[in-house]
């Protein structure tokens, strides 16, 4: 994954970082620079990383951060990247560095076919057999894309109806979260449906280079014929269609991530005393 995926992802937006700045109780922090705040003589991320997958690069010197009294630097969810270029020049004396969040991403082919095709054998013929048995059962479905109230408020009712921390996840604070990120550009909601029926969808980002996968949702009525997949397999083929380079799943190492191509970015966790 290049470094551009990052720097230009929705994580390093300044309308972003304001909103989970507020959700994760942090107002009271001075921002020293954009995703980073300084508590005492310590420098940390803004934002819980349970919502931040990729973190804006930190660009400062040795002596910038030295001028601000900056003693320590406590930092997550980075690029190997981003680790090197941050430790290159400076003078530490200790540094911690280790092995943190996983996220996965899929470079996109220029046609569908080559997608399935670099998929493998196995893999492609598990995800023909998933959509297979998903339009026998309720025919061909159309991707629909929406920033709308009405489909936003079944996409929260479908997560809240998830089994599991997921079901707990989307509490009041995280739905108006959610809600504010929709009136921000390039923030909207894939979906498929069945009789006005909401099957699956899907909260994303996306830019004219390509889409990240914020969070997900479906129907669990219909676990049995594979929504999700289908969902995920149809947002590939558009994006294919639309040729653009990447499709990230984000943070998390699930199986059906890979299943559907993805490689696995290992992040790092810094903590580093200059």
């Amino acid at each position: 994954m290049e470094l551009k995926q990052i720097n230009k992802s929705p994580f390093t937006d300044n309308k972003f970082l304001e909103l989970v700045k507020n959700l994760s109780k942090q107002n009271n922090f001075e921002v020293y620079k954009k995703g980073y705040f300084i508590d005492g003589e310590a420098l940390y991320n803004i934002g819980n990383r349970d919502y931040v997958d990729y973190r804006p690069s930190l660009k400062s010197t040795q002596k910038e951060l030295e001028k601000r009294k900056i003693a320590t630097l406590q930092l997550d969810s980075l690029s190997y990247e981003q680790v090197r270029v941050l430790l290159k020049n400076k003078q530490c004396k200790e540094i911690i560095i280790k092995k943190s969040d996983r996220s996965i991403s899929l470079n996109l082919p220029t046609n569908y076919d080559l997608y399935l095709n670099n998929l493998g054998k196995k893999k492609r013929h598990e995800l023909k057999r998933k959509k297979s048995k998903f339009s026998t059962e309720l025919g061909e479905i159309d991707l629909k894309s929406s920033n709308d109230l009405e489909i936003f408020n079944k996409f929260v009712e479908q997560h809240k109806l998830s089994y599991g921390e997921k079901g707990s996840f989307m509490n009041e604070d995280v739905e108006l979260f959610f809600r504010s990120l929709l009136s921000i550009k390039g923030w909207k909601i894939y979906f498929i449906e069945s009789q006005n029926l909401l099957i699956s969808s899907a909260f994303v980002y996306e830019n004219r280079k390509g889409c990240y996968l914020y969070n997900s949702t479906k129907n669990s009525q219909f676990d049995a014929i594979n929504p999700g997949i289908v969902l995920i397999d149809l947002i590939i083929q558009k994006m294919i269609n639309e040729k653009k380079e990447f499709f990230d799943f984000l943070k998390g190492y699930d199986r059906y991530k890979l299943d559907l191509g993805g490689s696995t970015i290992q992040l790092y966790d810094a903590e580093i005393l200059i």
